[in-house]
């Protein structure tokens, strides 16, 4: 809990510094957050040239709101809700239309990444865990872009459907399907690289 309030500290200066056009300070700022960042785009693009071109617009974004951010709040969130809106906005660009399977999907009997990578954790098998891990990625960048887009925020940013919903501005019903559909898609992927026994 004391280091959280030193880190909190350490931000809120820095930030105060950002405000009087401190460059050297934004940079730091920056830096402490750059790996968590690179991670939100990088699990929605999964590719690594298009994660950095988008990190490129988080910091733009990043750099004209903090003059207005209240420094005695978390950082963290603030940036986390940056990354994903840079992602949806990203997504409504490209004009991809709503999917809705009206509400028939289902929770039970599904797979995704974390659950089968996790489920790999001896050090003996460490060689086939990062094979895996490669096809899976593979697997999951080839998914249409509203279905990346849906796993990408449930999964990864741990988001409900009620939040990813709102985000999105979709209805309930379409993300709970669009997540379904992608999971379904991995599955029958990985059935058929043998991933999966059927």
């Amino acid at each position: 809990m004391e280091a959280d309030k030193l880190v909190n500290a350490v931000e809120a200066n820095l930030i105060k510094r950002c405000k009087n056009n401190d460059e050297y300070a934004y940079n730091q700022l920056i830096s402490r957050h750059e790996a968590y960042l690179y991670r939100i785009c990088y699990n929605y693009t999964r590719n690594k040239e298009e994660a950095l071109d988008m990190m490129q617009e988080v910091y733009v974004k990043i750099f004209r709101g903090l003059n207005t951010f209240d420094e005695t709040r978390p950082l963290q969130p603030w940036l986390k809700t940056i990354a994903i809106n840079t992602m949806i906005n990203h997504s409504k660009k490209t004009g991809l239309p709503e999917t809705s399977l009206d509400g028939n999907w289902s929770e039970e009997n599904t797979i995704t990444p974390e659950s089968y990578l996790t489920a790999t954790a001896n050090t003996e098998e460490q060689v086939i865990y990062n094979d895996t891990r490669k096809i899976i990625e593979k697997m999951i960048a080839e998914l249409p872009e509203t279905f990346r887009l849906a796993l990408t925020l449930r999964y990864h940013e741990d988001m409900s459907y009620d939040e990813i919903a709102s985000a999105l501005q979709q209805p309930l019903g379409t993300v709970k399907s669009n997540v379904y559909r992608a999971r379904k898609i991995l599955r029958n992927k990985m059935q058929a690289c043998e991933l999966l026994e059927v």
